[in-house]
């Protein structure tokens, strides 16, 4: 019921689906299905979804656990029939807390296992010290990467200095000064990897609302953390072998 009424007001993403249904869908995408060193969205993500299942649906309580079925969209997925995915427990520090324990108690005590249930959906529970002392969309910014750099492997330094950059000078910046990038040339690898971190978004959101809130939503919106021409200038600047002064814009 509570899921329910979130899914109404647009509180929650994709909960209801999974606690009603049993499904999660996701039909559309954008990748080159010619570059193979990047793995389809729907799979880099698939076990971090796995894991957020587990919590919804109390995997590690004993008894059968319902698989979740995945009607998402990847080079290769005719989606003529949805895969059946299995929830996998995530490491979570005590053991994962029960569903009600994160959606309706109170006190500082949860307040931390919401974010440390959170963060081990994402294999970070080792990390939470350090995030937490971060501003709230840097540190869901670097769970997202962080993640991202465990599960592509065909990612580089420039790469992760060219999202880091993007997510420290974009904060200056006016949606005029944004509007106003000029680019030369679009990198289509680039493209690519801001779509995927853009997914990955989803799933953060997916991840805060199966835990009970440890962000705010609003601290998880894409224009919080990520710009698509921004991107690409540092992408390329990265990749050209500029400084890290340079790539900071000198802050």
């Amino acid at each position: 019921q509570v899921a329910k009424e979130q899914h109404i007001r647009s509180e929650n993403y994709s909960i209801f689906n999974i606690l009603s249904k049993g499904e999660v869908v996701c039909s559309n995408s954008l990748e080159d299905e010619c570059d193979t060193e990047i793995p389809g969205q729907a799979l880099i993500y698939r076990p971090a979804r796995q894991h957020i299942y587990s919590v919804l649906l109390e995997s590690g309580k004993g008894g059968a656990c319902p698989l979740v079925k995945e009607w998402v969209v990847y080079f290769g997925n005719p989606l003529q029939q949805a895969e059946l995915i299995e929830p996998v427990q995530p490491s979570v520090p005590g053991g994962t807390p029960n569903l009600k324990t994160l959606w309706f108690a109170k006190g500082s005590e949860v307040e931390k296992q919401r974010y440390s249930t959170f963060l081990a959906c994402f294999h970070l529970q080792d990390g939470m010290e350090e995030l937490q002392a971060l501003e709230a969309p840097v540190a869901a910014f670097c769970c997202l990467l962080s993640y991202l750099m465990m599960q592509v492997s065909s990612l580089s330094l420039e790469d992760l200095n060219a999202f880091v950059a993007l997510v420290l000078c974009l904060k200056g910046k006016s949606a005029a000064q944004l509007a106003g990038l000029q680019l030369a040339e679009v990198d289509s690898r680039a493209v690519q990897l801001g779509a995927v971190f853009v997914r990955g978004l989803t799933t953060l959101l997916m991840a805060n609302s199966a835990c009970g809130f440890p962000f705010r939503m609003d601290d998880l919106m894409p224009w919080e953390v990520f710009d698509g021409k921004l991107f690409q200038e540092k992408y390329q600047q990265s990749h050209r072998g500029c400084s890290l002064e340079e790539l900071l814009e000198g802050n």
